[in-house]
């Protein structure tokens, strides 16, 4: 019986410890913070890959690949609503951009403007939050693809939902400036992109995932 007593005890004595522990962090005054930075991310867009590949001809070894590098601009504001929830806006700029050399040279440039509404459970500690989340979204991409001998171009535009889903660590640096580092995943769902694109046997879309690591600064009110 003492055998089965003394897990339980220490058990007991853990949660006791860490309910403890919480109530001693002041989390009574609510946030407002805007946090910016940048990000990179693995970004797969099959369809984009598929329309540049049989648009360019490449050889085999310099087909694009099903995942590729892009960079992300973001600036978010954000406000605690609760003891543990937060809820934000953010709005972020996605950047790709492609120099194809194959039957012909092209030049491509993709990009992606995201607002996303989000929402946040919130876990305090010493000098820290602990964020985690996502929300839903509406994403507007441009393609824009330059003829390299011509100098022609064209543009093609698409809009459509996007979701996300994040974990945000903020590490406090003085009372009112944070670091910020977060992991996301980013779905986005907008079809076909419209306009005079050049025409092939691939359509394009905007329509892709993203796995990345962001990095930027909180100021906090």
């Amino acid at each position: 019986m003492a055998k089965t007593v003394v897990p339980f005890c220490v058990i007991a004595l853990m949660i006791s410890s860490c309910e403890a522990y919480s109530q001693a962090i002041d989390t009574t005054h609510s946030f407002i913070q805007i946090t910016a930075g940048l990000g990179v991310s693995a970004h797969s867009d099959p369809t984009i890959n598929n329309y540049i590949n049989s648009l360019t001809l490449p050889s085999p070894d310099q087909k694009l690949m099903d995942f590729t590098s892009a960079s992300e601009f973001f600036v978010t504001p954000e406000f605690q609503v609760g003891h543990d929830w937060s809820v934000g806006l953010e709005y972020s700029y996605l950047l790709k951009s492609y120099n194809v050399v194959g039957g012909y040279q092209w030049n491509f440039t993709y990009t992606s403007q995201m607002s996303t509404l989000l929402v946040h459970y919130l876990v305090p500690g010493e000098g820290y939050w602990l964020k985690f989340g996502g929300g839903i979204g509406y994403a507007y991409g441009t393609l824009t693809e330059q003829f390299v001998e011509s100098g022609a171009s064209e543009n093609g535009k698409a809009t459509g939902p996007a979701f996300k889903l994040e974990a945000v660590g903020n590490t406090e640096f003085d009372e009112h400036f944070w670091g910020s580092i977060g992991l996301d995943l980013r779905w986005v769902y907008a079809g076909s992109f419209t306009g005079p694109i050049v025409s092939t046997t691939s359509t394009p879309k905007l329509d892709f995932f993203s796995a990345g690591v962001k990095f930027g600064v909180t100021f906090a009110l």
